[in-house]
């Protein structure tokens, strides 16, 4: 896995109308004569797949009103999963490890355009407008489907304590084209508030990340 030393921001997003809270994440104050060490123990390699491959940038024309880049998780950082079928792949990584149940799937996504860097946290799915005019967030669960039926993505009323981000996917919205760099998306695995500093940022070693860039 190529690791890109990035720390996550967790604590404010900075959008068109100015700044907000994000995810109603309560970072604990730290006292200074009782710091302890953290400990990342996490044994989950995580990576981002598009048709098979395991990539780290990806070119598509940003334009208005279009998917963007679509993306699976899986639990490995293997070049080649050699099989179309997410739900599968998904096990198969999956049930390589024992006791990571508790564990989560993030995304962290950043970009700018000519007046400010944008950013965004996603640890629920109710995020399909935070970056909005520019992208659109969609997350879903493919493991939790029966068969080929058709299924939408999470939302904050179809979301449960199962659900299990699978694949994400970005949705160029109407103002696209103010986007001046590359748009960077960071899948990461964490298991409780202990996995963020008491800045807000992320610390642990289970992280991914690819450049979607406009070609």
């Amino acid at each position: 896995m190529k690791k890109i030393g990035l720390f996550i921001f967790i604590l404010f997003l900075i959008t068109g109308c100015g700044k907000e809270k994000l995810d109603d994440i309560e970072i604990p104050e730290i006292n200074d004569d009782k710091v302890t060490t953290y400990v990342d123990d996490n044994p989950i390699k995580v990576g981002l797949y598009k048709d098979e491959k395991l990539v780290s940038k990806y070119e598509n024309i940003f334009r208005n009103d279009v998917d963007i880049a679509n993306f699976d998780v899986y639990f490995t950082n293997e070049d080649n999963v050699y099989s179309s079928y997410t739900k599968s792949n998904w096990y198969k990584y999956y049930n390589l490890y024992e006791n990571i149940d508790e564990y989560k799937v993030g995304f962290y996504i950043t970009f700018k355009d000519e007046e400010k860097t944008y950013e965004k946290v996603v640890l629920d799915p109710d995020v399909e407008f935070a970056l909005a005019p520019y992208i659109y967030i969609y997350i879903y669960d493919d493991i939790h489907v029966n068969g080929n039926e058709w299924y939408s993505h999470l939302t904050k009323d179809t979301y449960n304590d199962k659900s299990i981000f699978s694949s994400i996917k970005l949705y160029m919205a109407e103002k696209c084209e103010k986007i001046i760099t590359p748009i960077t998306l960071t899948v990461f695995t964490y298991k409780s508030i202990n996995d963020f500093n008491d800045k807000g940022y992320y610390r642990g070693n289970s992280f991914y990340t690819v450049e979607i860039i406009n070609k």
